[in-house]
C-alpha cells in the first residue's frame, strides 16, 4: 500500500459517492488508474461494504445505551454463542468483546426507555450465561466515527 492508495481510503471514508474522476483528480492520477486502484480495494476485501450513514437528527429519538455484560462461564463456546445471538438481535448496533471487568461491550438502540427495559429482560435476563449486565445511557453524542484514523491505514502483515 503506498501513499497513493491511502490518500484513496481517506477520501472514499470521508464520501464514498466521489466519481471516480473527482478522486483521480484529487490523487494525481488518470481515471483508468484510479479506477484499478480502487476496484482492487474492493476485490481484495480493503473496503467491505458501502452504507449510507442515516442523520439520526432527522428521525425519531431513539434510546441509546452501553451495555457492559459479564458472562457466567467466559468460555469460548459460550462467548460464541453469545456473540451469534447478538448479532441476531437489531437492536445491538455494536457488540465488542472487551478485557477487564466485564466480558462485552455493546451499543444497543431502542425506542425508548421502556423497549430498551423490555428488551434487556427478555434478552439478557432470560440467557443462563448471563451472570450481570449493565447499562448506561447515551445523553448527548458528542463524536460517532467509525472511519479507520490515518495513522492505522497500512494493511495489516501476516
Amino acid at each position: 500500500m503506498d501513499t497513493i492508495d491511502r490518500h484513496l481510503l481517506r477520501l472514499l471514508q470521508t464520501d464514498a459517492r466521489r466519481s471516480n474522476a473527482e478522486l483521480a483528480d484529487l490523487v494525481g492520477l488518470s481515471n483508468s488508474a484510479c479506477a484499478k486502484r480502487v476496484a482492487r480495494f474492493w476485490s481484495s476485501g480493503l473496503i467491505s461494504r458501502l452504507v449510507a450513514r442515516l442523520d439520526r437528527r432527522r428521525f425519531a429519538r431513539p434510546v441509546s445505551a452501553a451495555v457492559m455484560v459479564t458472562l457466567s462461564l467466559p468460555k469460548a463456546n459460550v462467548s460464541d454463542q453469545f456473540a451469534a445471538d447478538m448479532l441476531a438481535r437489531d437492536e445491538v448496533q455494536q457488540c465488542h468483546a472487551v478485557t477487564g471487568d466485564f466480558d462485552y461491550l455493546l451499543i444497543v438502540t431502542e425506542r425508548s426507555i421502556e423497549d430498551y427495559h423490555a428488551f434487556a429482560q427478555a434478552t439478557f435476563g432470560t440467557m443462563p450465561t448471563v451472570q450481570a449486565y449493565k447499562t448506561v445511557f447515551l445523553l448527548k453524542t458528542v463524536k460517532n466515527e467509525d472511519s479507520i484514523p490515518d495513522f492505522c491505514l497500512n494493511e495489516a502483515t501476516g
